[in-house]
């Protein structure tokens, strides 16, 4: 199978287009949601996903956590539909993010919000789901059907109204600004990575296990690059925060384990800017050191060619680190379904899985 012939690569590519829609669907919403936020006196988001959706979750806690006052707590749903935990959400702001709108740990913990007086946000793909209908506010992805099992399109959605809603609650005109030109911005971009992924899925197609890092605003992508790779092409990767790494997992690394290592760019002031390519240069460097397969994906000028018997996959795309994770999902998106098709699986359709988990 060609991988221009699949669903998920049909639905990576409809990303810029859902851009340019999602702000005109939520435009009222999110107007409603972020006055009802900051009438309130909660300063603190729990957040509740599985899978993908959580991923986009933890991107949301670190933009914005980085810009403003509020805190950001991962919920363990479990704690309330298993273990009938009597946690009460009465001074937090629930959010609940689900591509189907389906998932009903993170329905059940809306619920709970919804009955203690909480401000509760689904965001969802479906305005019809179960979660849609539950919450208070709820924010659309408006990203169309998603056929594949690979979640693409739906992601970036995510992440796009996670910036937003961060954005408009730490009142950030730079980043409200690069929100609203990300449609054509993407587009630009997206020629390079295609060229990019086509090298180096060629290269890497044959791995059976590997790690996948990144750091900070970008952590999420090493979660999120890992789960494509598991379900499409059946490889035993781990993603993690590259400062985690080293406690431990690291033992684990040699000459037969590919490391590929998410660095963007850091756009903040010239002691933030040191601190961060130090930390980036410090995790390539020793990732080399142990032999390892390196696949350095940036859009760092300064970075790319700085190693020797490093794979540079450089793309051109001057933005913030928290712009660059866009890029950074697409990469991953179209790494792991041109993989997929090079060693003969079906990336919309992997073994054992289907495109709706409902856990409880």
């Amino acid at each position: 199978m060609k991988h221009t012939e699949t669903l998920m690569w049909k639905e990576i590519n409809e990303t810029p287009r859902i851009f340019s829609e999602i702000q005109n669907e939520n435009a009222s919403v999110m107007s409603e949601l972020v006055k009802a936020i900051k009438a309130g006196s909660a300063r603190n988001f729990v957040a509740a996903a599985r899978g993908t959706s959580d991923h986009a979750l933890i991107y949301f806690k670190y933009v914005l956590e980085v810009n403003s006052e509020y805190t950001v707590g991962l919920s363990a749903p479990s704690v309330v539909t298993l273990y009938k935990g009597k946690i009460n959400y009465a001074n937090s702001i629930i959010i609940g993010c689900s591509q189907s709108g389906k998932a009903a740990d993170v329905l059940e913990v809306i619920r709970r919000g919804n009955e203690q007086g909480a401000i509760t946000i689904a965001v969802t793909n479906d305005k019809e789901s179960p979660m849609a209908k539950e919450a208070k506010f709820h924010l659309y992805c408006s990203a169309g059907l998603e056929s594949s099992v690979a979640a693409t399109k739906t992601f970036s959605a995510q992440l796009f109204i996670m910036l937003w809603l961060a954005a408009e609650l730490s009142e950030n005109k730079e980043q409200l600004l690069y929100i609203k030109n990300l449609h054509t911005e993407i587009e630009k971009v997206i020629p390079q990575i295609d060229v990019l992924t086509t090298k180096y899925a060629d290269k890497f197609k044959n791995m059976k296990s590997g790690f996948v890092l990144s750091r900070g605003v970008t952590y999420p992508i090493a979660l999120e690059a890992t789960l494509k790779l598991q379900e499409t092409c059946y490889i035993q990767m781990k993603g993690y925060a590259g400062s985690d790494f080293y406690h431990g997992p690291m033992a684990m690394v040699n000459e037969t384990t590919p490391v590929i290592i998410y660095c963007a760019e850091n756009t903040g002031d010239a002691e933030m800017k040191a601190l961060i390519r130090a930390d980036q240069i410090k995790c390539v460097e020793k990732m080399l050191s142990l032999n390892a397969p390196v696949l350095l994906v940036t859009n760092d000028v300064l970075l790319a060619g700085k190693f020797n018997k490093c794979n540079d996959a450089l793309f051109k795309f001057s933005v913030p680190e928290e712009v660059c994770m866009f890029a950074f999902a697409l990469f991953a998106q179209m790494f792991a379904c041109k993989i997929s098709c090079g060693i003969g699986n079906n990336p919309d359709s992997p073994r054992a899985l289907s495109k709706v988990t409902i856990t409880k």
